[in-house]
Order: C-alpha cells, then structure tokens, then sequence
C-alpha cells in the first residue's frame, strides 16, 4: 500500500510541474450496436436533468468511434479528482433512487466498460492554433495508434518530437493532438488525434499534407514502423448534443 501510494504520488507531482501534460478522466462504454439508440437516449435523459436543475460541476465532452464505443472525458489535474462526484449536487436534487434508477438503465447497452486515464501531450502535439479538444466545424476524428514496448518509448518520443518540428517548419495546415495512456491502462502507446468536417476533408488534408511533406517526412514514417510493435486506426466523432 505504501509503494502504491509513493506511485501514484510520484504520477501527480510529474504532471502538476508539467505544464505540456493535461490528463483526463476517461469512462468508456463499448456500447452494443443494437443498443446505441437506448445509449442516446439515456444520456439525454441525464443531460436534460443536469441543465433542468442548472448544475454546473459536471462537465465533459464525448466521442463516439465507428464501434459505437462511448469515451466521456473531463480534464483532471491531479489523481485526487478521480474521487470527486460530478453527479453528487445532481443527486441532492433528485434523490439518490432516482440516480441509481437512470444509471442502472446503461448496464444493458454494453458488456464492457471502464475508466482510465490518458494524457495529453502538448509537447508532441501541433495545433499553432490553440490546444483544444473540441475544434468548431470539425466533428470528424480519426484516431492513430501506435503501440510500443517499454524500452521503445522513449525512442518514439524523439520521432514524434522531429515530426512536429517538420510540422513547424512546413507551418503544415493540418493539426493533430497526441496522447499517452496514464493510469488505470496497460501497455504503451501513442494516439494521434487528427479533426476534421468529415472523412473526405481529411483526406484532402492528408494528401496536401503528404505532397508538400514527404521528402521530410517519409523517414520519420520508417523510424516510427522501425519501433512500433502494432498500429490500428480507428475513426469517430464528437457528440456535440
């Protein structure tokens, strides 16, 4: 116990001093494709009670990927805020049997669910812009993964730190965020984060992207499959309602 807490110590301090790491909360359900509809409405039901009663201490955003999986996010700044309810002045209002009677109702939309922490890494990530999650006109997001052992990590921290240089350099038209798993998940790995209006504006963003960059870019590609033990990509969007 005391080892576990030193960790989870020792996790705090490096994110509090480190300003190019947000964290966030993440509770993910992999909704059943039968069930996404039931999933809609159940959020709704809670949304619309939330803004009925004017709560203001929960906040988050969510993304649906191609799966039908659920991911709500709320930034965090330290370990300790994974112990606050954001639901608690919710259930002052409506009673705790009237809460357990909406959240009951999600554990029929899925088999799997749980929560964990990722962060994101501004360091890596380019947006010239302004960082931000929620980016206005482009609810499209594709998701890149690369996963890597633990002795590769720092490795592929180099390349992606050289991949937003040469994004600097080109002063690129597209952004993209990066993130790192953080508690609560197993393994490594490195989640690009591209937004879009749509799949065919992304391609057409990626393309021009490719033509201008790939003299620079195709090297940094290589080192990044020389490292990486497994890649996937995922597509979704926000669920701005």
């Amino acid at each position: 116990l005391l080892l576990f807490a030193i960790i989870i110590l020792s996790q705090n301090m490096i994110t509090a001093q480190n300003s190019d790491v947000q964290m966030y909360s993440v509770y993910e359900d992999r909704v059943k494709p039968s069930m996404a509809k039931e999933s809609d409405r159940i959020d709704k039901e809670l949304i619309d009670l939330l803004k009925k009663h004017n709560i203001q201490d929960a906040n988050w955003i969510t993304v649906q990927k191609n799966d039908h999986s659920r991911l709500y996010l709320s930034p965090i700044n330290s370990m300790a805020d994974l112990d606050k309810d954001m639901f608690a002045t919710l259930s002052e209002k409506i009673g705790k049997d009237a809460m357990t009677k909406i959240f009951s109702q999600y554990a029929k939309c899925y088999d799997e669910h749980g929560d964990y922490v990722i962060n994101l890494r501004k360091d890596l990530s380019y947006m010239p812009g302004g960082m931000t999650l929620t980016t206005e006109g482009q609810p499209y997001r594709r998701f890149y993964y690369n996963y890597v052992t633990a002795e590769n990590v720092a490795h592929m921290t180099n390349i992606f730190k050289k991949i937003k240089e040469t994004f600097v350099k080109h002063n690129a038209a597209l952004h993209y965020r990066i993130y790192t798993p953080g508690f609560g998940t197993i393994g490594n790995y490195f989640m690009v984060v591209i937004s879009a209006k749509n799949e065919e504006e992304l391609a057409k963003a990626e393309g021009a992207m490719w033509e201008k960059m790939s003299s620079d870019m195709q090297p940094l590609f290589d080192e990044l499959d020389k490292y990486s033990s497994k890649v996937d990509m995922q597509t979704g969007w926000m669920r701005d309602d």
